[in-house]
């Protein structure tokens, strides 16, 4: 099949790249962040984020919480954030199973700032997750309809990738690392957390991404680059995009 062009990584999905960040937001590290400074519940919060082309904020490091709760000190300067901000961890779909943040003695040993006694299920519906007002953001969990404030985020990718498009105008599948290079498995809602993903993992140089269908989406990272393996390291698989960083 001919390739005819190529296609910016980040187009038709939930963010967009950005290469510097828009008015009023400010950068840390591969990302802009936006304080939203009216009182929303999480839903409208993430559908103002997602105006954007962002998401909500996920600290993934003690770095990215410290410089999060440090914006938000600064932008609800001198009274403070109330009841706290929203940020991107739910567990809405399913109970228990909270997504883009670990809970505690999560075996993959991925950041998490939940406070003593957080996530609570006392509450029914208390399936979105904050940064509170004290202790440096400790997150806590409450009901999704509550009015809070809320913290936006902007990935920025540099270099930027690319997947190629054929004649008819569909992406081509592209090839993955087998298994024997993976790091580590985890459920991603796109390229965007996949990609940020790796980035954070210092063991990591590049990703497969795997659409298993009905919304299900695998993120894999590896350990060794694409352009770096060997030929039986290689796979074709239907559905999956294999990724250099």
């Amino acid at each position: 099949m001919d390739v005819l062009s190529v296609l910016l990584l980040m187009a038709g999905y939930e963010a967009s790249v950005a290469t510097v960040c828009p008015v009023g937001w400010h950068r840390y590290g591969k990302a802009c962040y936006f304080a939203i400074k009216e009182l929303n519940t999480w839903y409208k919060a993430k559908s103002i984020c997602a105006a954007s082309h962002a998401s909500l904020a996920v600290p993934n490091s003690m770095e990215e919480q410290t410089f999060i709760w440090e914006l938000l000190q600064q932008e609800f300067h001198p009274d403070g954030l109330g009841n706290g901000a929203w940020i991107g961890c739910n567990d809405i779909d399913r109970e228990g199973v909270w997504q883009n943040c670990p809970l505690r003695g999560d075996e993959t040993n991925a950041y998490q700032n939940w406070d003593e006694g957080n996530p609570s299920n006392q509450y029914s519906g208390a399936d979105c997750a904050l940064i509170g007002d004290r202790a440096g953001g400790v997150w806590w969990n409450q009901r999704c309809k509550n009015p809070r404030y809320a913290t936006c985020e902007l990935a920025i990718y540099d270099p930027l990738f690319c997947l190629q498009i054929g004649s008819d105008g569909r992406i081509i599948t592209s090839p993955c690392l087998s298994d024997h290079h993976v790091l580590m498995e985890l459920q991603a809602q796109g390229l965007v957390s996949c990609g940020k993903a790796c980035l954070s993992h210092p063991k990591c140089s590049s990703f497969n991404l795997k659409d298993q269908g009905q919304g299900k989406i695998v993120c894999q990272l590896n350990d060794l680059a694409l352009q770096n393996a060997a030929d039986e390291d290689v796979v074709e698989i239907e559905n999956c995009y294999g990724l250099d960083l």
